[in-house]
């Protein structure tokens, strides 16, 4: 008998805590839209506020799912995303239990008061949020929820100082157009931009994210703000890697002798295919006279010591042929090569060898001295006009190579250390 007792006392305790239950049909939202539309006589085009004194809050979180492209040339930024954008609508207020307890319902958004909100700095032409087809949640409190999605296009100052390890700021400025600060009041919480959703760019990684409210502007306005780093690797790998060897190429025109003919072939070759390069990289870049890159002055000095290097290498062929004239070599510009090559004989010394032998020691004990032959005008050898383009070849070569690499550790230096 207990156990039966049991299972009748559990049986009433759960039937007591069954509560009544409503089910929502369309009658009611039927009848939820006539009481709203009709009887209540809702005007969208009439702000939701029963104080219209007061300005309505609106709250807006920007979500980023992508950044599709930042072109330096046009200066803009390209992203995808929506808005999730929260307000109080006085007017959209039912009491839930009065319609099978329908507690949220959406709408069309052109039937709703809703903010006009729009990106103001679009690269593309003005529109307002989302479409007609969209819908919005409507809560029975009033609550109105709005998630406009779209591709936005926004114009982005572009600061190219550090390529390719730049960090470029882009803005987001929405504004809502028909109300002043007084009407609406737009605002956001915790960072404003979530990225919980967001799927890396092969180009580009997102540094930081921000908002912020504009206080000394009449207009309704916030700014999302995104900070991205660019990745330098492909950079590096397809424009810079191919920019030094060829300037390298460039250099080894030093190493061809005037009497292959194709001294003068191979520099003015280089020189052209450099050229082409580099004004295609230029190309990319944006056409600004605000600020200059410090890739764009490496570009210069290599565009410049590549001109240098086809004009020494003309020259050198040209000096090459005053043998054939008879032309003398200076003695003053033979000196003065033999030196700088080490060539001379004051550089140079022979061991002279000298073996000693003390008496009064028990060992013997072998000494070497060395002995600087002496120079004499008479002992310098004359030299020809093939022996001063060698030798020059040899020291322009040397010179070239150490630009080169001074400007090229230089620009590393600089660009590497951009702290934004």
């Amino acid at each position: 008998m207990n156990w039966i007792m049991n299972i009748l006392i559990i049986t009433f305790i759960l039937l007591g805590l069954i509560k009544e239950t409503f089910s929502q049909t369309g009658a009611d939202a039927k009848a939820l839209k006539e009481k709203i539309f009709v009887t209540d006589g809702y005007d969208y085009k009439i702000r939701p506020q029963q104080n219209q004194s007061a300005p309505i809050d609106v709250y807006i979180n920007f979500y980023l799912l992508a950044i599709n492209e930042l072109s330096e040339v046009t200066e803009t930024l390209k992203t995808t995303g929506y808005l999730w954008i929260l307000w109080q609508d006085d007017f959209l207020q039912w009491n839930a239990s009065d319609y099978g307890n329908l507690w949220q319902y959406f709408w069309p958004q052109g039937d709703v008061w809703r903010p006009d909100i729009a990106l103001k700095n679009s690269f593309t032409d003005y529109k307002a949020l989302g479409v007609d087809t969209l819908n919005v949640m409507v809560e029975s409190t009033g609550h109105v929820q709005w998630y406009p999605f779209q591709v936005f296009q926004s114009t982005c100052a572009v600061d190219i100082t550090y390529y390719p390890y730049d960090i470029q700021t882009c803005k987001l400025e929405f504004v809502a157009w028909s109300y002043s600060k007084a009407e609406v009041n737009l605002m956001s919480g915790a960072k404003g931009i979530d990225l919980w959703e967001y799927e890396s760019n092969s180009e580009w990684e997102v540094l930081d994210t921000n908002y912020t409210t504009e206080a000394m502007t009449y207009e309704a306005q916030i700014v999302f703000t995104i900070k991205i780093q660019r990745k330098p690797t492909y950079v590096l790998l397809s424009v810079i890697m191919p920019i030094i060897m060829l300037a390298i190429l460039n250099i080894a025109v030093f190493l061809l002798p005037c009497e292959s003919g194709e001294k003068a072939s191979y520099a003015v070759t280089v020189f052209l295919a450099f050229a082409v390069f580099l004004s295609i990289i230029s190309s990319t870049l944006p056409e600004n006279s605000d600020t200059i890159a410090v890739f764009s002055m490496y570009l210069i000095i290599l565009t410049l010591e590549s001109t240098l290097i086809t004009l020494t290498a003309l020259v050198l062929i040209r000096v090459s042929t005053f043998d054939q004239d008879g032309t003398p070599v200076p003695r003053l510009l033979m000196t003065g090569l033999n030196f700088l090559t080490c060539k001379s004989c004051c550089c140079k010394k022979k061991n002279k060898v000298k073996d000693k032998k003390d008496e009064d020691d028990i060992w013997s004990i072998n000494k070497t001295t060395i002995e600087e032959i002496p120079c004499d005008d008479e002992t310098k050898p004359e030299g020809t006009w093939r022996d001063v383009v060698n030798a020059f070849d040899k020291i322009f070569f040397i010179f070239y190579i150490l630009v080169l690499a001074v400007s090229t550790v230089v620009f590393f230096v600089v660009v590497s250390t951009n702290k934004g």
